[in-house]
């Protein structure tokens, strides 16, 4: 990965991360961050002299969510009656719009900016 970060923009994402607790992944997550400084691997987004205040802080914003949990859905599923982009289970309803239950929408509107 150290070698594709010289080449490429990096943006990790941990799949299925409905499969972790909230306590589970906030580990995972400190876990990768820790591995990622260790190996001096530059992710994605980088700061540059050209950018305002405005820029710096979002990326900083986006460096504190990073890497993002995703969960994905092919499908869409009912929540009080209305459909939403999300997958079902025995506990209830993952809806990927939701901040609360995955990072889909902070990863989305940065890969989109």
């Amino acid at each position: 990965m150290k070698k594709l970060s010289e080449a490429v923009s990096v943006v990790p994402i941990i799949a299925k991360a409905d499969s972790l607790t909230l306590e589970e992944r906030e580990v995972f997550k400190n876990n990768i961050r820790a591995e990622m400084h260790n190996n001096n691997i530059r992710l994605y987004p980088f700061d540059v002299d050209e950018n305002d205040p405005e820029e710096l802080a979002l990326n900083e914003t986006i460096r504190n969510i990073i890497p993002f949990a995703g969960v994905d859905s092919e499908r869409n599923a009912l929540i009080d009656g209305e459909p939403v982009r999300g997958r079902k289970n025995k506990w209830g309803v993952i809806n990927v719009e939701d901040e609360t239950h995955c990072e889909f929408v902070h990863l989305r509107n940065f890969l989109t900016r």
